[in-house]
């Protein structure tokens, strides 16, 4: 059985989400802590970044959500990411997309929203983020305008990330984030999967973004 450190509703649902798309039992434990706090020993032990997703498998930590989920589908022989070629490339392409070019764009708004002092400049920071944010969207807004998913007629491990994150703008309300029809049916489609619904229970998150 696998155990997988998380924070509700961060990256690490994705592979929460994931590890239910694959069948595979799961021992989870929530990393929350007030903020301020720093994560406690037991976890720093396991992971000192601080970080999640963490995912243990047979007493290996495996940290880096791009790196679990490619391991457990490829592990578990999963369709959400081929096997070799082009396919292969692309559906790391987009699953890296999300890992570090989506998810730090909005990093900066979280940065800007705790570390910005000044209301002034808080807002340009935040406004000149939302900008790049929306930027992205319309970009995964084209592709989805050709094929269902982002890597085309075949559902991959990008779409559940991206839809995790498309949720944090729940979290800075006051700047809401403009996304395509394209986007919302692909977020509604995920969402709806029994396997996403687990995972939103479990970890006692509401999905806003499809709305």
């Amino acid at each position: 059985m696998y155990t997988l450190y998380y924070l509700p509703g961060a990256c690490s649902m994705a592979v929460h989400v994931l590890l239910n798309e694959l069948g595979q039992k799961v021992t989870l434990e929530n990393v929350s802590v007030p903020d301020g706090q720093p994560r406690s020993a037991a976890f720093l032990k396991v992971n000192p970044r601080g970080s999640v997703p963490v995912l243990v498998d047979n007493g290996e930590a495996i940290r880096e959500g791009g790196a679990i989920m490619s391991y457990l589908l490829d592990k578990h022989n999963s369709p959400m990411l081929p096997k070799a070629g082009k396919e292969r490339a692309l559906a790391l392409e987009w699953l890296m997309f999300g890992n570090a070019t989506m998810h730090p764009a909005y990093a900066k708004v979280f940065f800007s929203m705790r570390n910005i002092t000044d209301p002034a400049a808080k807002d340009q920071a935040i406004k000149a983020a939302i900008g790049q944010i929306e930027k992205l969207w319309d970009e995964v807004d084209a592709r989805l305008a050709q094929n269902p998913y982002v890597c085309g007629k075949q559902i991959t491990a990008a779409d559940i990330l991206l839809t995790v994150i498309a949720n944090w703008s729940s979290y800075f309300p006051q700047y809401p984030v403009k996304l395509g029809a394209n986007v919302k049916r692909l977020l509604k489609e995920i969402t709806a999967r029994p396997t996403y619904q687990q995972a939103l229970k479990l970890e006692q998150v509401e999905y806003k973004a499809a709305a």
